[in-house]
């Protein structure tokens, strides 16, 4: 099978490198339009025209641009071949990625830090979730010319738009070390507060910390480092990070760490359950209460964690992910 792969220019993506990883996996040939992500090869634009002659599909990503080039989508309607294109969205909240504008916002009271300077989209979704989703939610021009249109954020009322889920997954390169002893209770490490309910799991942290519990929360750590401290820690803490989903959460399920995970509003593939390999939550005194549950139940949550591993490894990594868009691609002909 070959691919040609409108890739981001160089900027890490949070969903590129796995389906990337996936691909190659299969034994595509990837004729790719710039490195990064995963790609072992890019090829000039005259090269990718001349693949696409009889490539099985084009596929086109998306990519970020504040601060970095557009993906070449000019070569996506140059090639031409909508009836073998497929949108990759890995935006969130837009779909541009960035929040929807500036609104005033009136800050609940009893609310604890001051976030008046937030886009209200990020503000307002930390008590609507259904925030999570702004406008523009497509991009309109994708959705127009390509066959397929598969997103990261996908919520129910999508799919009747015929927009297919592609949640985020594990990358090769977030498995660890699965053998390190125990001696974390909590491992907390947020690149920042604003979104979900981070702000909330930190200070439950901080008063977990006053009370002896032996609570890690992380800055500055090399990434080995930040593996093998989730991998000895019997908890690991997610939350909604980029709109209604977290990276965070895919490097504790791949280090063996009982994962909890904010419940996610989006659409699941493979969903995990409650109690069997994640541990859910919905609100800051479900989350602190199933801390302290499970904080007296070490053992359960090396099972969980265990559980989560596994449950990663079959339905979770480039490989299946990419499984997945090839079965959707066969049934939506």
């Amino acid at each position: 099978m070959k691919i040609i792969a409108i890739t981001p220019n160089k900027k890490f993506d949070a969903l590129v490198p796995s389906i990337i990883e996936g691909m190659y996996d299969h034994g595509v040939e990837v004729i790719a339009s710039d490195t990064g992500n995963s790609v072992k090869r890019s090829y000039t634009e005259s090269e990718i025209l001349h693949h696409a002659k009889d490539a099985d599909y084009i596929f086109s990503f998306f990519g970020k641009v504040r601060n970095n080039k557009p993906p070449k989508y000019h070569l996506t309607y140059k090639i031409n071949q909508p009836e073998k294109s497929v949108y990759i969205d890995g935006s969130e909240w837009t779909a541009t990625a960035y929040p929807d504008g500036n609104r005033t916002v009136t800050v609940p009271w009893g609310y604890n830090r001051s976030n008046t300077n937030l886009n209200s989209q990020v503000y307002e979704s930390k008590f609507d979730s259904r925030r999570c989703k702004g406008t523009p939610w497509l991009n309109n021009d994708m959705y127009k010319f390509c066959k397929w249109y598969f997103k990261r954020e996908c919520y129910a009322e999508d799919l009747k738009d015929g927009i297919i889920p592609l949640n985020l997954s594990t990358h090769k390169k977030y498995f660890g070390n699965h053998n390190l002893e125990k001696d974390i209770d909590v491992f907390c490490s947020f690149g920042h507060l604003a979104n979900g309910l981070r702000l909330e799991a930190y200070d439950i942290c901080k008063q977990l910390q006053k009370e002896g519990y032996r609570v890690l929360i992380a800055n500055n750590l090399s990434y080995e480092e930040y593996l093998k401290c989730i991998n000895r820690s019997y908890i690991g803490l997610s939350a909604w990070g980029a709109g209604n989903s977290c990276m965070r959460m895919w490097e504790i399920f791949a280090n063996g760490s009982c994962c909890f995970i904010q419940r996610p509003e989006i659409e699941f593939i493979n969903k995990f359950t409650d109690g069997v390999n994640c541990v859910e939550y919905s609100t800051a005194r479900e989350l602190e209460s199933k801390i302290r549950y499970y904080l007296t139940r070490k053992e359960e949550c090396i099972k969980i964690g265990k559980n989560g591993l596994e449950f990663v490894k079959k339905y979770h990594t480039g490989k299946s992910r990419f499984e997945y868009i090839l079965e959707n691609l066969k049934i939506r002909k």
